[in-house]
């Protein structure tokens, strides 16, 4: 069984891994499966609302990071295993950019 998040954080394959840094797929094709990245699965099981799903999530955190900021409140604790955990939740409140 393949883990998902033991790949995506594999300093081998992402120079830091652990920064957010969404361009690093710019120069993938997207309509090919990767076997480094693996959000929507691969092989016969790929799923099929896999560039549906690429386009609404970035569609939404283009719009959450150009037209709001947010404060946090509290939590924000991370805890990476296989996965990536906030153990104590991450509360932010949202507020629209003044143009």
């Amino acid at each position: 069984m393949v883990c998902p998040p033991a790949v995506h954080l594999n300093p081998d394959k992402y120079e830091d891994p652990l920064v957010f840094n969404p361009s690093r797929w710019e120069e993938s094709k997207s309509n090919n499966a990767s076997k480094h990245f693996m959000a929507f699965g691969g092989g016969m099981r790929f799923c099929v609302g896999t560039d549906f799903t690429k386009l609404q999530m970035a569609v939404f955190l283009h719009s959450l990071v150009t037209k709001y900021r947010w404060e946090e409140i509290k939590g924000g604790n991370i805890l990476r295993t296989p996965g990536l955990q906030f153990p104590n939740g991450y509360h932010v409140k949202l507020h629209k950019k003044v143009a």
